[in-house]
């Protein structure tokens, strides 16, 4: 993940928040600017702490399902799929912990977050993303010098 830091830092125009999420994710933890506030009064917490895991199939499955609607048309009944909640749906399941708060999110959860904390969600997400593809191409190319494939 330290590799990922320095990415970010050396392409120009990268966003200080792309920059910030990256280095907190080289050091392996992710913190929430406002957090989830839980409880009242003195049972006040804010959880701010995210330990983020990888997707599962289930989890991409379930968020595809989660996304669909059956809406009214002109020609009846019709299945739509909300992209934008598929991101949603993705984004909570792959919330592990917040603060001492087991996960995934729920989704009165998730929509109770900040925008700038739903940012750095989605910044960590798409950084840990690509992160994982970067890696399975070198792993791929390895595979490939090892297998004798050119």
């Amino acid at each position: 993940m330290e590799t990922l830091a320095a990415a970010a830092h050396e392409v120009e125009g990268v966003s200080p928040d792309i920059a910030s999420v990256a280095d907190e994710l080289a050091r392996g933890q992710l913190t929430l600017v406002d957090g989830l506030v839980t409880g009242s009064g003195d049972d006040e917490q804010r959880h701010t702490d995210v330990t983020l895991r990888p997707l599962t199939g289930k989890d991409i499955i379930d968020a595809e399902l989660a996304a669909e609607r059956v809406v009214q048309t002109a020609n009846g009944s019709e299945l739509v799929r909300s992209p934008a909640m598929v991101e949603f749906e993705l984004l909570r399941r792959q919330v592990a912990r917040l603060g001492n708060l087991n996960g995934p999110l729920s989704l009165l959860q998730l929509k109770s977050l900040s925008a700038r904390d739903i940012e750095r969600l989605i910044i960590a997400q798409r950084l840990g993303g690509s992160a994982l593809a970067g890696q399975l191409a070198a792993d791929s190319g390895r595979l490939d010098a090892v297998s004798g494939k050119n």
